[in-house]
């Protein structure tokens, strides 16, 4: 019989391979964690508009995808959590692995439960964070049920920890009780660690099944309106008996066995030394408004991981070498924590939103989870998009013509050119005509100056050969502006370098020192 669970009050705010193509980069590389300037950030599936629907990567709708994991076969486990599914990505489409539609609420909204059984009969209620251990098991936070849910290989879920009743006891399997636990790991002896979001702790769940609490609850209590208190998080590094958190909601077992916490109410990123027994900041920061807020007030900085402020960092994944990734999910984007500095991946900050693109013109609304892919690519639950997005290298063609010089590539395409790129110094220069068609300039020649022309709109560039400099004007009204190289003249043909007028034109261009290219695109796609 199929239980329907109350919903409790929630946290605040509240592939085969994925692709058949050749490996690409490994995440372990260090170039893809250093140097993210030709990657693109592009839905892999998911539209706008929330559903349940299976089908192609184009077709198929979530709803709130919390978070991600890959499985041993290479597909992509998604939590679908307003959806209460589990549903599979792999190279061409999206199905439902496990959980039940059972119709809509008053207020239209999918009806969770509660119940065991084989994939295509067991329930769940807002499933949200995955892990998988090294036998193929599944494990579900499943957070509005207040249970630890185990998928085993051959298809049977079944409740680990926790009873489908809201709580904080210790004990053994169905004995505990948690609080919108909100994600799981699993260490390489099968120990199952749990952030119980709204306990404040984090509890381990050990191989015979038995629940404990390993860090300190908290006392805190606030004053929310006048007369009215209520429990909240708390703030304390040290011995982990003693240690407290607020809300935490990302974790994520590093090499030695030890755990990262995405510690949301404190806008900090902590570590459990399970070996030393110590838990200590490793990056973010920032105090309380006043004594009775919820939460560390959020923010956003880069740099040192002291200096580093986050807005309700969640999600969290490692790459092959030690470099931890975060989505920071109220700052829209996603940061990279590597030898104690933290810096953005990808996304505009404090702006949500869902155009792809280059990065840093790519746009997240609330992203809650990242998996780093084995061929180095990233996968991120978008949760308010209803999308799964993928940071990946830039598309280029499958191969380059062989001469001298470099080649230009715009928005993936070659710029054609009867002659090759001239190298001089940093820049690339290229001939007058090719650089006008390729951006979008008639060109033109000024009679009475002597000066080339590239015109668009009602703005013209008056250029020279053997000039560092070029005259531009806009309705009427002139500037003299410093160019990143000199023009020249090469057998009667003026060559200009390329980067000055993509950045004039709003363009993201770099270099592809591999490939010998620049690498010209539209910044948003």
């Amino acid at each position: 019989m199929i239980r329907l669970s109350r919903r409790i009050g929630a946290a605040s705010a509240a592939f085969s391979l994925l692709f058949a193509a050749p490996s690409l980069a490994s995440a372990a590389s260090g170039e893809w964690t250093s140097s993210p300037r030709l990657f693109e950030v592009r839905t892999l599936a998911g539209q706008p508009e929330q559903g349940n629907a299976d089908g192609s990567l184009k077709t198929a709708t979530f709803y709130h995808p919390y978070s991600t994991v890959a499985l041993p076969d290479g597909k992509l486990l998604v939590a679908d959590s307003a959806n209460h599914l589990l549903r599979v990505v792999t190279a061409d489409k999206v199905t439902t692995y496990s959980g039940l539609y059972l119709g809509e609420n008053e207020s239209s909204q999918p009806l969770g439960a509660y119940r065991d059984d084989v994939l295509a009969k067991a329930a769940f209620d807002r499933p949200s964070g995955l892990s998988v251990d090294p036998q193929g098991n599944v494990y579900v936070a499943d957070s509005a049920n207040h249970a630890i849910r185990k998928i085993s290989p051959d298809g049977k879920v079944s409740t680990l920890a926790g009873n489908g009743l809201l709580g904080s006891s210790d004990g053994t399997g169905g004995q505990a009780a948690f609080y919108n636990p909100s994600d799981v790991a699993v260490d390489s002896q099968g120990n199952v660690y749990v952030a119980d979001t709204l306990n404040h702790t984090i509890r381990k769940i050990a191989t015979d099944g038995k629940v404990t609490t390993v860090t300190a609850p908290s006392t805190r209590i606030i004053e929310y309106v006048a007369g009215a208190v209520e429990e909240a998080g708390d703030y304390q590094d040290g011995p982990l008996a003693s240690a407290k958190f607020n809300e935490p909601s990302g974790l994520v077992i590093d090499a030695q066995d030890n755990l990262y916490v995405s510690d949301r109410g404190n806008q900090r990123i902590r570590y459990i030394n399970f070996t030393s027994g110590q838990v200590s900041t490793v990056a973010g920061g920032g105090g309380y408004a006043d004594s009775n807020a919820y939460f560390v007030s959020g923010g956003y900085v880069d740099g040192p991981a002291t200096q580093a402020r986050f807005n309700a960092p969640e999600g969290l994944s490692l790459t092959d070498d030690g470099a931890l990734v975060i989505a920071d999910s109220l700052n829209h984007a996603i940061r990279l924590l590597k030898n104690g500095k933290v810096s953005t991946l990808a996304g505009v900050p404090g702006e949500p939103g869902q155009s792809g693109g280059v990065p840093s013109a790519a746009q997240f609304n609330h992203p809650t989870d990242v998996t780093v892919l084995k061929d180095g690519r990233l996968v991120i639950a978008d949760e308010y998009g209803n999308k799964l997005r993928v940071l990946q290298p830039y598309a280029k063609p499958a191969s380059l013509p062989s001469q001298q010089g470099a080649s230009v590539l715009y928005n993936g395409s070659l710029v054609p050119s009867d002659v090759p790129a001239q190298l001089k110094g940093n820049a690339v220069l290229l001939p007058l005509r090719a650089v006008g068609q390729a951006l979008g300039f008639k060109v033109g020649y000024d009679k009475t100056t002597g000066k080339a022309l590239l015109t668009r709109g009602d703005t013209v560039y008056a250029i020279s050969a053997d000039d560092r400099s070029v005259t531009k004007t806009v309705a009427g009204k002139s500037t003299r502006l410093e160019l990143n190289a000199m023009t020249t003249v090469i057998d009667g043909r003026l060559f200009i370098p390329v980067r000055f007028f993509a950045d004039e034109s709003g363009l993201d261009i770099q270099w592809d020192s591999t490939a010998r290219a620049v690498v010209i695109r539209s910044k948003t796609f």
